[in-house]
């Protein structure tokens, strides 16, 4: 045990001479490799961040455009509502307008009608009233003209007259 505790110069040699050696291989072979892929490392990371500020850049830009956009659309769609109702409105006066000319047209013929009518019943009164009266001149005539004769033929006529009708 006490080889262990007391050192060895030929093996610390060999260990110092080994340690080099690596150093040197390590330096002729692998440094350049393990330091560009780490430089080149570094720089796919330098640039992924740099790519992520420039979408980030990009993907504000387009919201706020996009919001600008809905904003539009919005005030828009709000415009072409009111412009509907506007024209809902207009072609519900003109209807309501044109139904008021409609009804008073048709107010005016029936009244027209009506009227037509009403002279048209005045007129066969009267041809009746004329026809009764010549027939009732015509019995007076027939008969000796006396007042209780003129009386009953009048009567006679007027029933005459409700049993044709």
């Amino acid at each position: 045990m006490d080889q262990l505790l007391n050192p060895n110069f030929g093996v610390f040699a060999l260990t110092v001479v080994n340690f080099l050696l690596l150093v040197w291989l390590l330096h002729k072979f692998a440094w350049k490799g393990i330091i560009g892929a780490l430089e080149r490392r570094e720089k796919q990371i330098a640039d992924d961040k740099a790519a992520a500020a420039t979408a980030r850049e990009e993907a504000q830009q387009i919201k706020a455009e996009l919001d600008a956009k809905l904003q539009n659309i919005a005030a828009e769609a709000a415009k072409k509502m009111q412009e509907a109702v506007t024209l809902g409105n207009a072609q519900k006066e003109q209807l309501l307008a044109q139904t008021q000319q409609q009804a008073e047209r048709l107010l005016a013929q029936a009244k027209e009608q009506i009227e037509a009518e009403k002279n048209q019943a005045l007129k066969e009164v009267r041809e009746q009233i004329v026809n009764t009266s010549l027939l009732a001149a015509e019995k007076i005539t027939r008969q000796q003209v006396t007042q209780q004769t003129a009386q009953n033929t009048v009567d006679e006529v007027l029933r005459e007259l409700n049993t044709h009708k």
